[in-house]
């Protein structure tokens, strides 16, 4: 299994983040990590067994599979190929008056998790801290 978690604290409430977070589509938009969001099969705002065509820099074209959708607080997303699969999840937390802790994590586990993460680990770190920074940016930008 390999995994990495970060998080930052964002001055916009909670509401603003989700807002921004949940229009999985115009993430494109605010993070250089992601050239192309499509919903493929189910509803937009997505919900649980949504599937997403997420095309990302370095990366092969890939399908997740929304797992979980709890607005305001928190979604989850997976993506599998033969021999590793790999989860991102993201949390956003009340930090107080105003502000927000959001969390990215991204696990993977299966048979080829450990040798595929040890290739990968330096580029799926600069992915997640790449979203992080977008949505920290967009969120501020749109909470006054």
């Amino acid at each position: 299994m390999a995994s990495y978690s970060t998080s930052a604290e964002v001055a916009a409430p909670p509401e603003i983040v989700w807002q921004v977070l949940s229009d999985v589509e115009g993430m494109p938009g605010w993070t250089s990590s992601m050239t192309s969001v499509r919903i493929v099969d189910g509803p937009n705002p997505p919900d649980a067994g949504t599937a997403v065509r997420i095309e990302q820099p370095g990366l092969p074209l890939a399908v997740w599979t929304v797992d979980d959708w709890d607005p305001p607080r928190m979604f989850a997303w997976t993506s599998a190929v033969p021999g590793m699969r790999t989860q991102a999840e993201h949390v956003v937390e009340r930090a107080g008056e105003g502000r927000s802790r959001v969390t990215l994590t991204i696990t993977q586990v299966g048979p080829l998790a450990g040798p595929l993460g040890v290739l990968t680990r330096k580029r799926t770190r600069q992915l997640v801290e790449t979203e992080l920074a977008g949505l920290k940016a967009r969120a501020e930008s749109g909470a006054d």
